[in-house]
């Protein structure tokens, strides 16, 4: 896992809580915490984390990891106001994971091997007057409720309110995710 990601978790969590309560964190995980986000570490440091973070909060896992990707996708679109500018809404955005973001990621760190993600477009007007899109997400790491923050995390960038719904999820043995993405404008 490459540290940027690393580096925007501790951010959320330094924000949310405090120094303290990071470095609580990091003791109890038993995670040294000095990332680059150039760096390449450990895939299983971040689950250790939002499991230890679980306990030491009191919430689920799932319901963790995915506040953490809301905050990272926003820490993103200030490191990266380039990839967010191209694309007019959180659709357009996600579209371009893997054919844009990730091809680059890939292209200046070899080394890395972000998820995989496609897409199925989802005909009509979603209920409400949004739109709808599956997003396919694949991932040796399974991070899904990490990938649902931010996706939803995505729409705040862009203003719009995002739903994001598991239709099918590779925790449950299913070869992929499949998530529900709907879009509101306004």
């Amino acid at each position: 896992m490459k540290g940027v990601i690393l580096n925007l978790v501790e951010e959320a969590v330094v924000r949310e809580h405090g120094d303290d309560v990071w470095d609580t964190l990091l003791e109890r995980a038993g995670v040294e915490g000095a990332w680059t986000s150039l760096g390449t570490y450990p895939d299983d440091e971040l689950p250790l984390l939002v499991e230890v973070g679980a306990q030491l909060f009191d919430v689920e896992p799932e319901e963790l990891a995915r506040d953490l990707g809301r905050h990272a996708a926003q820490g993103l679109a200030q490191r990266h106001p380039e990839h967010f500018a191209r694309c007019g809404d959180t659709l357009g955005f996600l579209r371009t994971l893997d054919d844009v973001i990730h091809r680059e990621v890939r292209k200046l760190h070899p080394d890395a091997s972000p998820p995989r993600f496609s897409f199925t477009e989802v005909e009509g007007t979603a209920p409400g007057g949004g739109r709808a899109m599956d997003v396919h997400y694949r991932s040796a790491r399974r991070l899904c409720w990490l990938a649902v923050g931010m996706i939803e995390g995505t729409g705040i960038v862009y203003g719009e309110p995002t739903e994001v719904r598991h239709e099918a999820c590779q925790l449950d043995d299913a070869p992929h995710c499949t998530l529900r993405v709907t879009t509101r404008t306004g």
